[in-house]
This record gives C-alpha cells, sequence and structure tokens, in this order.
C-alpha cells in the first residue's frame, strides 16, 4: 500500500467529512538530454575570458533549468546564464553550482545561453551540459473552494515562496536560521534541483507561469530536509536554502520577514484562518493569477489532536502554505489538503505541535543549523590527553548574535556524572581558557560548551543539538608505525605497479612538498596528464604487513597531491584495504596529509592499494595522482605506562629530556607524546608532569 493509500485510509476512519487530496499543482516536469561537453580549458592570456559557450534551445518548452555534469570550474571561473526571452542571468562559481547542485536557476522562454568565463592566467576547467528540463501545467487538479466562488485575491506577502518545480508553498519562519516550513508530500520525490521563488510575477494568457529573476531563487538544500509524510495531520516539512548565488543574501535577509510560529493552536472559538500561497486557478478567475501568490481568509472549524480544519479557499498548490490565525497572527499549522465543496466540508492541515515537527525544530540539519555564535578551537579540540592537569583555548565570536561573556561555560561529565558547568578565563580577543584538572587514566569524560547570543539565543555545541556530548580519552597516546614507505627514491621492489604509475623525480608534482619533490606517480611523465586517448586505470600495491601483535586502533597516513576532473563516478582514487575499498580521495589543494581510520581489517595481516580508474577517455588531461609516502600507523591509549618514559627505561628523567630534544621538531616519533604530529613544547610538559620513577 502507497503512503497516498495509507494516508486515505486514516483520514476515512479519522473524519465523518471526506477530505481532498495533497495540494500540489499537478505541474508536470519534461525534459531532454543536452550531453555537451567542452574540452578541458583554460585562460592562458593577461585578461579575462569567455572560453566556451553554448546555446540550449528547446522551442517548444515555455521555461527551461539547465542541469550541469561533470564541471570542474578553477579558481575565479564563473558560469554564466542568460535567458534570451528576457535577459535575466545567474552567474554560478564552484561552491555555488554546488550548492544549486549543479543545476540552473529557472529561467523564462525556451532558449538560455551558457557562457564560462575565465580571468586571466585562469586554471583549468571543463563544462557537461547534461540536459534541460521545463514544465507544463498539469491537468485535473482539485479545487478546494468553500462555498460557490473563489474568493481568493492577489496578495504580496514576503514571507510565503512558491516551491518549484513540484508546485506546492514554502515559508519563511522565525527560527535561529530564518528557515522554511512546507508539506511533507510535496518533498516525497526529493528535492534536488528544487528552488524557492519569491517576488512571483503573472503568469501568461494561458496560464503558463512566469518566473522571477535569479536574484530572487534560493536552491533548497537537501542535507537541511526533514520531512513527514503519513496522514493529514501528519504532514509537514522543515528545509532551508543556501543563500542566493547574484546578491549573496539569505531569503530572509532579502525578503526581511517571517512568519512567529504559535506553541500550539488555540481551540476552535470563532477564529478566522487565513492562507497564502500559490494555487492553481480556473475560470471564471483570471489565469494569470495561475501559481502566482494569492490569499483567503475563511472560518476555523476543527482542532482534532494535530489535524487542523477551516474553510478557507485553497487549490493544487496551495499545499505547504502557513495556517495563520488572524486572531493571534501566529502560524498555528501548515495546510496539506483539500475538502470544501460548493455543498461543505474544511480544507486541512498539520498542527504546529506535530511531535516530530518539533523535534525536528529542536534538531535543526544542514543550513538549518543557526549561525547564531561562532566556536573554534585554534590548537584543534582536544581528544586524547595524558593525565594531569591541562589547559584548553577556544575563540567565541559573534555570528548572527555577538556572546554574552557570562554565560559561557564548559560541562564535563566524569564517568557519567551529571554534567558539571564552568565558566572558562577570559584570555582576550574573544579567546577563553579552560582547565582540565587532575585528570585521571581510565576516565569516561564527555564534555560540552555553551553560550547565550545578545539576542537571547541560548547555543551548545556540539551542534546541531545538546543530544550529544564530545568524548574525551585520557592516557598516554602511543604509536607504533608498522609501515613506512618514502617514494622518494623511487617505487620500492616489494611494491607492485601497474597502469601509469610509476617513479617520478618531480617534474609534474606541484611546487610545494612532503619533505621530497619526488613521489610515485599516476600520469605522464612528459605531458603530466593520463591522457593517452583511451581509459586509463593502475594500482600501487604495497606489500602485506603483519598485524601480529599490534593493537589499539589503526589509519593509514599518505602524503598526496591529486589533480582531476573531480566529477562523481570518474577519475576515481580509492585506497583498497586487503582488495576492500576504505576511502575515496577527493582533489587536493597541493600537497596534503591525509590520515583514513582502518575501521575494519579480518586477517593477520593488511595490504594497501592505491587504485585510479578514469572511467573514461573525457577530460583526462589534468596532473593526476602523486604519493610521496605511505604510513600504517597503529595507535592507542595506554594507562598501564610510564607517562613521558620516551627511552622505556621505567624512569621519566635526564635521558627523556635529551631524547625529546633530539627529536625536536619531527613527527610521529616515540617523541610526539600528545599525537599532534610534531615534537615540541607540550611534548615536553608531559615530560616534567611525570618526571621520576614509574
Amino acid at each position: 500500500m502507497s503512503i497516498f493509500e495509507r494516508a486515505f485510509g486514516a483520514m476515512a476512519i479519522a473524519f465523518a467529512v471526506t477530505a481532498g487530496s495533497a495540494q500540489t499543482s499537478g505541474t508536470n516536469v519534461r525534459s531532454q538530454t543536452i550531453d555537451v561537453h567542452s574540452t578541458t580549458v583554460a585562460n592562458d592570456t593577461d585578461v579575462p575570458a569567455i572560453v566556451f559557450n553554448h546555446l540550449v534551445a528547446i522551442p517548444e518548452a515555455g521555461d527551461l533549468q539547465i542541469r550541469f555534469g561533470r564541471t570542474k570550474l578553477a579558481d575565479g571561473c564563473t558560469l554564466r546564464l542568460t535567458s534570451l526571452k528576457d535577459g535575466h542571468q545567474q552567474h554560478l562559481n564552484a561552491t555555488s553550482l554546488s550548492q544549486w547542485q549543479h543545476h540552473s536557476a529557472w529561467f523564462n522562454g525556451p532558449m538560455v545561453h551558457v557562457e564560462l568565463l575565465a580571468p586571466a592566467q585562469s586554471g583549468r576547467s571543463h563544462l557537461t551540459i547534461e540536459a534541460a528540463r521545463w514544465t507544463v501545467a498539469g491537468t485535473d487538479v482539485e479545487r478546494s473552494i468553500c462555498g460557490n466562488t473563489d474568493d481568493r485575491i492577489p496578495s504580496s506577502d514576503p514571507r510565503a515562496a512558491r516551491h518549484w518545480p513540484v508546485g506546492c508553498t514554502m515559508w519563511l519562519i522565525d527560527d535561529a536560521a530564518n528557515s522554511f516550513l512546507s508539506a511533507g508530500h510535496c518533498m516525497d520525490e526529493g528535492v534536488s534541483g528544487h528552488v524557492a521563488q519569491f517576488n512571483v510575477p503573472l503568469s501568461n494568457g494561458d496560464g503558463s507561469v512566469n518566473h522571477p529573476g535569479p536574484e530572487d531563487q534560493y536552491p533548497i538544500d537537501p542535507e537541511s530536509l526533514q520531512f513527514g509524510y503519513v496522514e493529514i495531520g501528519n504532514d509537514w516539512a522543515y528545509l532551508g536554502c543556501f543563500p542566493n548565488s547574484e546578491t549573496g543574501l539569505t531569503a530572509y535577509q532579502a525578503q526581511g520577514a517571517s512568519y512567529m510560529l504559535a506553541d500550539a493552536p488555540d481551540q476552535v472559538s470563532d477564529q478566522d484562518i487565513t492562507i497564502i500561497g500559490y494555487g492553481t486557478t480556473s475560470s471564471p478567475i483570471s489565469p494569470t493569477w495561475n501559481q502566482v501568490q494569492k490569499t483567503h481568509t475563511g472560518p476555523y472549524a476543527i482542532l482534532d489532536g494535530t489535524v487542523l480544519g477551516y474553510q478557507t479557499d485553497t487549490t493544487g498548490g496551495n499545499s505547504g502554505s502557513a495556517v495563520l490565525d488572524e486572531a493571534t497572527g501566529l502560524a498555528i499549522g501548515i495546510h496539506t489538503n483539500a475538502g470544501c465543496s460548493s455543498t461543505g466540508g474544511f480544507n486541512h492541515g498539520c498542527a504546529i505541535h506535530h511531535a516530530d515537527l518539533q523535534y525536528a525544530l529542536a534538531n535543526p540539519q544542514g543550513v538549518c543549523i543557526p549561525n547564531v555564535l561562532q566556536l573554534t578551537f585554534p590548537d584543534g579540540r582536544p581528544e586524547i590527553l595524558p593525565p594531569g592537569t591541562h589547559t584548553m583555548d577556544f575563540v567565541l565570536e559573534a555570528g548572527e548574535e555577538a556572546p554574552l561573556p557570562d554565560s559561557i561555560e564548559v560541562g564535563v561529565s566524569i564517568d557519567g556524572s551529571p554534567m558539571q558547568w564552568t565558566a572558562p578565563a577570559s584570555i582576550g580577543d574573544d579567546m577563553w581558557r579552560h582547565t582540565w584538572t587532575e585528570l585521571a587514566c581510565e576516565q569516561t569524560i564527555a564534555w560540552q560548551v555553551r553560550a547565550t547570543g545578545d539576542e537571547g539565543t541560548h547555543v551548545i555545541w556540539p551542534l546541531p543539538a545538546s543530544i550529544d556530548s564530545w568524548p574525551l580519552h585520557v592516557g598516554e597516546f602511543v604509536q607504533t608505525i608498522i609501515l613506512d614507505t618514502s617514494f622518494a627514491g623511487g617505487i620500492p621492489v616489494q611494491w607492485a605497479a601497474d597502469g601509469l604509475w610509476h617513479g617520478s623525480s618531480g617534474g609534474c608534482a606541484p611546487s610545494d612538498s612532503c619533505e621530497t619533490s619526488a613521489s610515485a606517480y599516476f600520469g605522464q611523465a612528459g605531458e603530466c596528464d593520463y591522457d593517452t586517448g583511451g581509459a586509463v586505470t593502475g594500482t600501487l600495491t604495497s606489500p602485506a604487513v603483519s598485524l601480529d601483535g599490534i593493537g589499539g586502533d589503526m589509519v593509514v597516513r599518505i602524503c598526496m597531491a591529486l589533480e582531476t576532473e573531480n566529477s562523481p563516478n570518474y577519475d576515481v582514487s580509492l585506497l583498497l584495504v586487503n582488495g576492500v575499498t576504505a576511502h575515496e580521495f577527493g582533489d587536493t589543494s597541493g600537497w596534503e596529509t591525509i590520515d583514513v581510520p582502518l575501521t575494519s581489517i579480518s586477517g593477520q595481516s593488511v595490504q594497501l592499494g592505491l587504485q585510479f580508474d578514469s572511467g573514461d577517455y573525457l577530460y583526462n588531461d589534468y596532473t593526476g595522482w602523486h604519493v610521496a609516502s605511505v604510513q600504517i600507523i597503529a595507535q592507542e591509549t595506554q594507562c598501564d605506562s610510564c607517562v613521558g618514559d620516551i627511552t622505556g627505561d621505567g624512569e621519566v628523567g635526564a635521558n627523556d629530556i635529551l631524547s625529546l630534544i633530539a627529536q625536536w621538531g619531527q613527527g610521529d616519533g616515540p617523541a610526539d607524546l600528545d599525537g599532534d604530529g610534531m615534537v615540541g613544547a607540550s611534548d615536553l610538559l608531559i615530560v616534567l608532569a611525570g618526571w621520576g620513577e614509574c
């Protein structure tokens, strides 16, 4: 049985009246494959240039949205899209293209010109125009007019948006991030490429829609979406949008208003309900009002659990609208379903106090997580500390609000005890210092940070909610290197290499280095790419390393540089562990050291493989993969050893100081007691704290 069938089965039991369908607009979305590929392009001149352009034309379309496929935009490069009908333009860089899930805004007319703009001396880019889609008005959309006439009139409420292309309504709310609410059934097929549109213009004389300019369109963040859709009264969605690609503003910043939410609806007592949304129209209503914003006010009729009923006119496209109590001015629910007719009945919605909706509002995701205050740890957030007393510095800065200094606290729970909150010490420049006092091995520690903004918003970290804490492990951090390979002298004989893997002197590598410019390289030394004219693949395989007697967690540490087309399913760069994929690498910005945890290893040995697969022959003229070194490191926290005993003689003393000085400034050696990758002052403090016999 489908969700749709279950919803109406439940309604038949719950109500004597017959509720109508969920009120999307019935808009049909059509698509056509384009499959246009640029070459890999760059601008090697000293002035900006258009390095690629293409006209997308779908003669039968009244509007267009472009979907991009395998696309990589170098720093400073921009896509410019222009509607030939009205000149509306959108500009997308690498960040905003990702936020739009590789889709464009919706444009009016059947033709959109796509250009790739590159600054002087730009890096390499490529572009694939994968498809275009357009909308066609649906048919047989159920009306839910309460009485004989459609009494809705045009409106211009800045808080309500058209959700396109699904054909619903969504609205800004007064949560900390000024997110949106809508109906769950509007999200049932996902929201990739969906947008919130404000300031929607009148439709055409035949009822076909017009779109506002890209400056009034906002891409929905799929990571933010939380929704429920089971039955009437359990049909809600909480979601957010990325900032606008043209203005950089959020929807709330641009619109300047949001609905205030009631804690729960008041009981029915002669109130009126207002619905503002983007419903469809039919004769005798003007087709220019079709799927543009309209409003009507009618009697409040039902509150049954989380089911609302009212005699306010709606049609398809109103799903997701705010249910506004005129007596209080507060939004008490989300409109979802038809039910009115010329002879009676009620339209229906989901009440704002629905438990799952309230839980979602308390636990936002994606862009709905508020940017009220900004917490950072300049020296890294501690996860492992040796026994003793230590300090932790953090920075708490203003986001949308400024922190109230007296509200800042750190909470610590030891071995499951209630969280104890203490105020950190101010050390200036928005920086605070917390002191961990007399930590002991084998303690189980959980901790949080909390503060209040100057507008009264309470924030607790870890985000998004206070249901979890950060863990802190106490003990001596011990690292055992069980594989340590440098490719400075080429590929060792114990390693196997096929495909384009070979030892390189570094001529194709980035200018910065991992202590050496030489590396193992997947690519062609002469051309500095892996473009052989066909698909290429190859694996660099380590010897098998015994795990006998090795304890603790293991990580693979790789110093590498990777430049590919950076598109899903193409130019895939994998770490294999005993033949099984453990990690997929993305492009790096020059040389980077990357740690990959090995969470599950079966057997008594471990063997690594670095596997590259281009997938096809397209866009293979990037630099490829350089690997300078590979390590396998076993890491564990020990409580039965002598903290600070670098030499292993059972005593912390002068010999350990000498050993530490000899390793000063180096990484990953026995003297790196705190595991931060560098022997330095913090390790010296650990030795001094553990001074004496063990």
